[in-house]
């Protein structure tokens, strides 16, 4: 189309010839801003990801102490993937010993010589046996926060789930307490040991001990 302007009498250039479109120059889109790892992730910026980042083989082994009942325990657990292993101490002897593998749980009791194998319950494993992912938690729920215990002060970080809450106690980086809250109690549990070497062994049946199936 052909313009003609008011004053001069000029023709002014077309904007388009018939057939072509006006194509403009979009600018160059700058380019990202590399992210450091702990801006890819909230989770992996916490103490919390940073000690469970650890077992990302999903591989992990933890001795604690808590009180039960009014009695001192040592507690084992170890993760291998979909199987763990748990283990209950009193002093030197061994108060039980469970495995679960897959959906299945095996209640081993080592006095008799006997195994019981169930169906795994939903709520068989604790906090310890899990190894924490970023899926498992609400970064927007997580508190920090201190905490005294035996008359120390611990850096904290609150983590609540379905089936309650997991306050993580560390001294510097390194991870001393769990604490689990549930159904309004709590359980103190204070970290002895933690291993990304799992004993495979821990996790075999004995094939000389009696099966029960229920």
């Amino acid at each position: 189309f052909m313009f003609t302007g008011c004053g001069g009498g000029e023709e002014l250039a077309p904007t388009a010839t018939e057939g072509e479109q006006v194509q403009q120059e979009e600018p160059a889109a700058e380019p990202e801003e590399e992210k450091l790892p702990e801006e890819l992730s909230g989770f992996a910026g916490t103490k919390t990801g940073a000690f469970y980042s650890q077992f990302a083989d999903g591989k992990m082994y933890m001795e604690y102490e808590t009180e039960i009942e009014g009695q001192q325990m040592t507690l084992i657990s170890a993760t291998n993937g979909d199987k763990t292993y748990s283990e209950s101490r009193m002093g030197d002897v061994t108060a039980g010993v469970s495995i679960i593998d897959g959906d299945v749980m095996y209640t081993i009791d080592h006095n008799s010589k006997m195994v019981v194998k169930m169906p795994l319950q939903a709520d068989a494993q604790t906090i310890a046996t899990d190894i924490m992912e970023e899926s498992d938690v609400n970064m927007d729920e997580m508190k920090s926060g201190k905490r005294t215990i035996d008359g120390k002060e611990y850096d904290t970080e609150e983590w609540h789930m379905e089936d309650g809450a997991s306050i993580m106690c560390f001294d510097g980086d390194q991870l001393a307490y769990i604490i689990g809250e549930a159904d309004g109690t709590e359980a103190i549990m204070k970290i002895v040991k933690v291993s990304k070497d799992v004993d495979e062994s821990l996790f075999e049946i004995p094939d000389d001990y009696q099966m029960m199936e229920m």
